[in-house]
């Protein structure tokens, strides 16, 4: 009896002096006392180092005392950690860290005009830049008489898009409203890139103009307002002038015409 205590006895030892051996094995491996640590301040020119350090942060061993942080202010990323991946990070910082290409804006203007069976009471006059439009839409439709509705200038970047609205004149339209009802107009432009090359094109993934137009149901009734449109994507040579769509109301028409030119920035 004696002796199968002494034997569990010694079995005992024998296993917390394992347990003790793995668990020094453990820390050496966790707090790594037998690999140096480095250290290296990354200085980033051209682009955010936030974002440039939550890219390559990855790259790091995560052994605990090695680190990685950001000064906002000297734009600099601070690295501690094993040699190699220190390289790796300084590797990625590299090839991140590069000034981003100038991005051109888009000018895009947007011209309405008023086609008419009968000459126009109001209307601007033709631009003599739109005047070869309007000589086309002469020829092809059956409207005689043109007049400038409104017209607009804006710029956007790649990927982005337009949006505009305004007050279309009662009177150029043949229309009369009450007051307060005015007739409204809303045009949309989305996802606007553009096309590399000598004369390079500009597309709309989809460009929508729409009219809001009040309509008088009766004498006692209230007003309502019918909408009337289109939507089509369109692609623009630079500096040409496209007709993108037309609206009919009773007698008239609007005509969509736009110009898109892709301006260096500055």
């Amino acid at each position: 009896m004696k002796r199968l205590i002494v034997i569990i006895a010694a079995l005992l030892i024998s296993a917390a002096a394992l347990a003790q051996e793995k668990s020094q094995d453990k820390n050496t491996e966790e707090y790594n006392t037998t690999r140096e640590l480095q250290s290296k301040v990354f200085e980033v020119h051209s682009r955010d180092a936030r974002e440039i350090a939550s890219s390559v942060k990855l790259l790091g061993s995560g052994f605990k005392g090695t680190a990685l942080s950001v000064n906002e202010d000297l734009h600099t990323i601070t690295v501690r950690d094993f040699k190699e991946n220190i390289i790796a990070i300084e590797s990625a910082i590299a090839r991140l860290d590069q000034p981003v290409a100038d991005t051109p804006n888009i000018e895009m203007k947007i011209s309405v005009l008023i086609g008419s069976k009968t000459p126009l009471a109001g209307a601007e006059s033709i631009p003599e830049e739109l005047e070869p439009v309007v000589k086309q839409l002469q020829s092809t439709l059956r409207y005689a008489h043109y007049g400038l509705m409104t017209a607009t200038v804006q710029r956007t970047k790649p990927g982005l898009g337009i949006n505009g609205s305004g007050v279309a004149e009662p009177t150029l339209l043949g229309m009369t409203v009450r007051e307060g009802q005015p007739i409204l107009y809303t045009y949309n432009l989305f996802q606007i890139s553009t096309t590399s090359g000598e004369r390079p094109a500009i597309d709309i993934q989809n460009f929508k103009f729409s009219m809001r137009v009040p309509i008088t149901v009766g004498a006692t009734q209230p007003i309502q307002y019918q909408s009337v449109g289109f939507e089509t994507p369109v692609s623009v040579r630079q500096n040409e002038k496209v007709v993108i769509g037309t609206t009919t109301m009773g007698d008239k028409a609007l005509i969509v015409v736009v110009t898109a030119t892709v301006v260096p920035k500055g």
